[in-house]
């Protein structure tokens, strides 16, 4: 399987709601490097806390929507770069922020993830209210 179509699957099944299955392409040993000032700043190492990152965030919105639109898909041999647009509703005033998500994968896994904020003051300032897990 290509990285693009790896990440295609993932996409995929993230957007569904069917994250077991998203979560069952991280490496055991992915990394996730988060930007910013927020408690979730630096990099997250381990399966344990690349999903836990993501579940904080989600519980945080359980009781709203989150919504993923994809805006084009970059690729290379081992690197799958996202630029997308999400929109977070629910808790507060709705928030909008735009991002790149390069994806490294390694051995039809993904390795690692590296986001990029459009806006990083948005970002941190939505984080600030999540719970870390």
């Amino acid at each position: 399987m290509t990285p693009r179509e790896l990440i295609s699957h993932y996409l995929a099944a993230a957007k569904r709601g069917d994250w077991d299955t998203a979560f069952g392409f991280f490496a055991d040993d992915i990394v996730v490097r988060i930007p910013g000032r927020s408690e979730f700043a630096g990099d997250r190492q381990g399966r344990d806390a690349a999903v836990g990152y993501i579940q904080a965030i989600r519980d945080h919105y359980r009781d709203g929507e989150i919504e993923l639109e994809l805006i084009d898909m970059l690729s290379s041999d081992d690197r799958v770069a996202l630029l997308v647009r999400e929109r977070f509703r629910g808790v507060g005033p709705p928030v909008e922020i735009r991002r790149a998500n390069v994806y490294r994968v390694h051995e039809d896994e993904i390795a690692e993830i590296s986001i990029f904020e459009g806006d990083q003051y948005v970002v941190d300032e939505l984080l600030e209210r999540v719970e870390p897990r």
